[in-house]
């Protein structure tokens, strides 16, 4: 739909004219033409144009008349949000300050840390972000015992998650038998009050993996020198969801045992590349918050079932199966099935999945969308409104109404996509059953800049996360009232 018209008016104060410094900068585009910008918005300096027609035209026929304030303050926080990134990894400037002056790019960033064009970071640069899941170039598969294997993107990615469970499977068994080390240290120190963010994340809840251990598990490449937490913040956008968004935490009343949490992941891409080093993630998340468990009443971290779920997603898999063909699925605290298609699509299917599986019946249900752009993509309507008309009345598919969560690259189209989720609610006449989670930066958030070159507004994928949770539902102890 074309946008609406608004009345004409002055084009944001004068133009500032963008110095030429050769070198530096050269890429920025008009933000109406994609041609190469000379001046940018004298109200904001967020967006960019090649000359004063345009700047007039984007302010009073595309309405930056309404948003011009707006993006002065999103504009200003820029430097805030990148210090605790600056803080949390030696290459934080390289990858958040350089990349917005065009001194590295992603590519230069990636080669310069080692990883660029392999396995999980194949991805993370214009190389192969467009390119489908089984047209990627084979990548190096490490099996367990540091057996290396070159192989197709299809088999390397089940040989990679038989690879994630057995690291799991020997992380379980350390700790089970481990003798007081760093870990002990790290678990006084969680059972403080402590910030949500990078260097919190890095230096204490994920320090152990990074230290000496006394057993054969060890992955060094969680330390704050490499790139790992590239690939890492959908593993901790997630377990943030799960411990402070919706807080499914929570030994149920009755004492029976813990439900589990079946996250649902909608519009999963390079998602589907990263699952091994997610599923490691989220198993020393739990693992670490269970420690702290003696200190908290109550305390239970539900096990995790992820559904990815896209029409990038390479194949349908219902991964319950461990080396020897048997069932896993109900004593690993992380499990995954994935399917092919759209959510709406495949709903059905899913539910067939559940029936067959007890460890998924009447689960607390999350859904996930990453980086979901849902103000600007139209094929979200359908599930928004299968989400949106969810009551959790059919037991078949779990009685429970989902938390929606939902990230995207900007804080405008957070703010959007927030404003399109609400319509749809009060559209659907279903306003009373939804209370909504209002725009907040993501503090796992990826810790790359995706500036782009039409604007200056600070960009990070799951960058901001929005959403909306039953109106029935409570944090106090992770259920309903």
């Amino acid at each position: 739909m074309p946008p609406k018209r608004k009345r004409r008016g002055s084009a944001g104060g004068d133009a500032v004219v963008l110095p030429r410094t050769p070198g530096l900068r050269s890429d920025l585009e008009c933000t109406v033409c994609g041609k190469p910008a000379t001046m940018s918005c004298g109200g904001c300096a967020g967006f960019y144009y090649c000359d004063r027609a345009h700047q007039e035209m984007h302010w009073s026929n595309f309405d930056h008349h309404e948003s011009c304030e707006r993006t002065k303050k999103q504009v200003a926080r820029t430097q805030e949000l990148r210090e605790d990134i600056f803080s949390a990894f030696d290459w934080g400037r390289l990858s958040t300050e350089m990349i917005d002056e065009n001194v590295h790019t992603r590519c230069t960033l990636l080669e310069k840390l080692g990883v660029h064009n392999q396995n999980e970071y194949r991805r993370e640069c214009p190389c192969h972000a467009k390119t489908p899941f089984g047209k990627l170039p084979p990548g190096n598969t490490y099996l367990p015992g540091g057996i290396r294997c070159k192989t197709t993107p299809v088999k390397s990615w089940c040989l990679r998650l038989k690879f994630a469970n057995w690291q799991s499977h020997e992380l379980q068994q350390w700790l089970r038998e481990r003798v007081p080390n760093s870990t002990d240290a790290c678990v006084r120190e969680l059972r403080k009050p402590l910030s949500e963010n990078w260097d919190v994340m890095m230096s204490c809840r994920l320090r152990a993996l990074v230290e000496e251990q006394d057993g054969p598990l060890k992955i060094p490449e969680f330390a704050p020198k490499y790139p790992t937490p590239i690939t890492l913040h959908t593993a901790a956008t997630i377990d943030y969801a799960v411990r402070q968004l919706a807080d499914f935490r929570g030994r149920p009343s009755d004492g029976s045992p813990e439900r589990c949490v079946a996250v649902d992941v909608l519009g999963a891409e390079k998602e589907v590349d990263q699952l091994e080093r997610t599923i490691i993630a989220l198993h020393w998340l739990r693992y670490i918050d269970e420690l702290i468990a003696p200190k908290k009443r109550g305390f239970v971290y539900p096990p995790l079932h992820l559904n990815l779920i896209g029409p990038e997603v390479p194949f349908n898999a219902l991964y319950d199966r461990d080396f020897e063909g048997e069932c896993w699925a109900r004593t690993n605290p992380v499990t995954v099935h994935m399917y092919r298609g759209l959510y709406h699509e495949v709903r059905e299917t899913i539910t067939c999945a559940y029936e067959r599986n007890d460890f998924l019946r009447d689960p607390h249900r999350l859904v996930f969308m990453p980086n979901a752009g849902i103000a600007a993509f139209t094929s979200w309507e359908p599930t928004l409104k299968m989400l949106v008309n969810d009551v959790g009345e059919t037991r078949r598919f779990g009685s429970k109404q989902p938390v929606v969560v939902i990230t995207d690259y900007t804080e405008e189209a957070a703010n959007m996509g927030l404003k399109e989720l609400k319509k749809m609610v009060l559209r659907e006449k279903v306003a009373a059953r939804w209370k909504f989670l209002e725009v907040r930066v993501n503090p796992y958030r990826q810790p790359v800049s995706c500036k782009g070159a039409d604007n200056a507004m600070p960009s990070y994928a799951n960058g901001f996360i929005f959403g909306m949770i039953p109106s029935d539902f409570t944090c106090e102890d992770g259920d309903e009232k």
